[in-house]
């Protein structure tokens, strides 16, 4: 069975688009009689004709208009894959927010593989909690930003990056601990303001037992809220990554709690109006990137892969 090919599909589609051969010709920079060719051979493959003379013009025919409905979606796929397999040259300054979390684990290599990639880029880097950065990011105040578990704005497009797991910290002073919503919820709870992600976490852990915490600390900075964590002032939810990464040990313990704790989910955000080429190229890097630091595995309390 004969299959069309994409030049084919292309020839169909701008002449259905445009009513015209030659104008059709000039947008895929070809000669005529190579787009006629190309109509000739996709109607060869389908059987049955798809344009039809109308006044000085082209019409489609009805087999063409469904046919023309399918081709916009193979010829989208195929743009796509482009997209995201051409790196294009990116410099120039950009705007990128970074959750901060993801930052204390991540940003040192994200920004060492990103100038290796694209050494013509100049990212401002802003750092703070994905409500704040998702905010701006709408505003367009940013360009670009790594969010944990966006609030899906409106205008926002999405790229995952994965699951980031998260655990329970608390001071190793305390000693044991049961880490129950009841045995928790007497002790005071350190968390980052709502609407972030790390507050929702927290709430909704508890909201599980149908328990609510007796006195909840609210601090604007997470790498904060781990300090006041790690002098005694409480217990809170932190990214396994970052619980591991704090740079006084032993001063923190991570709890094994009951129920488990969800996964936080990164994702890469751009505005919908952006460059979706450029965004895929960078897209790449932070994959790699989160690839190599090993950022989206979870471990055992005895630090293997689980």
């Amino acid at each position: 069975m004969s299959r069309p090919s994409v030049p084919q599909l292309e020839a169909f589609f701008w002449t259905a688009e445009l009513g015209s051969v030659q104008r059709a010709a000039e947008v895929l920079n070809v000669t005529q009689p190579t787009l006629s060719l190309r109509l000739k051979q996709v109607e060869a493959t389908v059987r049955s004709p798809l344009l039809e003379r109308h006044g000085r013009g082209l019409r489609m025919t009805r087999h063409g208009q469904a046919y023309l409905a399918r081709v916009k979606i193979v010829l989208d796929a195929y743009n796509s894959l482009l997209i995201r397999s051409e790196v294009p040259d990116i410099g120039g300054s950009m705007r990128i927010g970074m959750a901060e979390g993801f930052a204390v684990a991540c940003m040192a290599a994200m920004v060492q593989d990103l100038q290796a990639d694209f050494p013509q880029l100049r990212p401002e880097w802003v750092v703070a909690t994905s409500a704040g950065l998702e905010q701006l990011l709408a505003d367009g105040h940013l360009d670009l930003a790594i969010l944990v578990d966006p609030l899906s704005l409106k205008g926002i497009r999405l790229s995952a990056l994965g699951a980031q797991p998260n655990g329970w910290a608390a001071p190793a002073a305390f000693g044991e601990i049961k880490a129950t919503p009841r045995n928790l919820a007497k002790l005071t709870v350190v968390a980052t303001p709502p609407p972030t992600a790390m507050y929702r976490a927290t709430l909704a852990w508890f909201a599980e037992d149908k328990v609510t915490p007796r006195q909840v600390c609210v601090c604007s900075s997470l790498n904060a809220a781990l300090q006041l964590v790690a002098a005694g002032l409480g217990v809170g939810i932190f990214p396994e990554k970052v619980i591991e990464a704090f740079p006084v040990q032993p001063a923190l313990q991570k709890l094994s709690p009951e129920p488990t704790l969800r996964d936080g989910h990164v994702y890469l955000a751009d505005r919908l109006s952006a460059d979706e080429w450029r965004t895929a190229s960078l897209l790449r890097t932070i994959e790699r990137t989160c690839d190599r630091l090993g950022y989206f595995e979870a471990r055992t309390e005895t630090g293997g892969p689980r």
